[in-house]
């Protein structure tokens, strides 16, 4: 009888703790979901290949953001030089999050911008991108995102059939940053 008495003395116990347990751990979950309608971020690892990107990214609906991003290319002459600005960027985007959840999670995404190359020329072109993102830390405030996609350029100013159509291929390696 006594050791019956303390074994369920001890399970109540034990369900206690793990209930205790359980909510402090939705409290923290709690603090990780709390919304975050901005993202600025930027690519680092571009430093060392000698290239830019950086992006603003806002939350509009329950499943999409728009946003801001461009991105250059450096033709470095020696090791550690940025040498001559090669290639230059700049598109505004609309992304869709499937999951719900915008600025995290797989993305799929459309754009449109401006792009100059150096010894090319200046194109308009469309895209889309294929992404995925992660906001991470006690709080959610760091952001992670990688990706790929494909734009399709346009020569401006021109007629000539060579020039007319090309199609490039955009990276984002991993693009770190800050959410709020």
């Amino acid at each position: 009888m006594i050791r019956r008495k303390l074994g369920s003395k001890v399970f109540l116990a034990a369900l206690l703790a793990v209930g205790v347990q359980v909510n402090s751990l939705a409290a923290q979950e709690s603090r990780i979901l709390e919304p975050k309608n901005t993202v600025l971020s930027v690519n680092p690892f571009g430093l060392m290949l000698d290239l830019f990107n950086a992006e603003i990214e806002r939350v509009v609906s329950p499943t999409s953001t728009i946003g801001f991003g461009g991105s250059g290319f450096f033709g470095g002459e020696g090791e550690g030089s940025f040498g001559d600005l090669k290639y230059i960027n700049a598109d505004v985007f609309w992304r869709y999050y499937p999951s719900g959840t915008p600025l995290q999670g797989w993305m799929f995404g459309v754009k449109t911008g401006i792009t100059s190359v150096d010894t090319e020329g200046t194109y308009w072109g469309y895209g889309f991108d294929f992404n995925r993102s992660w906001l991470l830390g006690p709080e959610g405030k760091f952001y992670m995102g990688i990706g790929f996609g494909l734009k399709r350029l346009y020569k401006t100013g021109g007629s000539s059939s060579e020039d007319f159509l090309r199609y490039i291929p955009t990276f984002r390696i991993v693009n770190v940053g800050i959410a709020f």
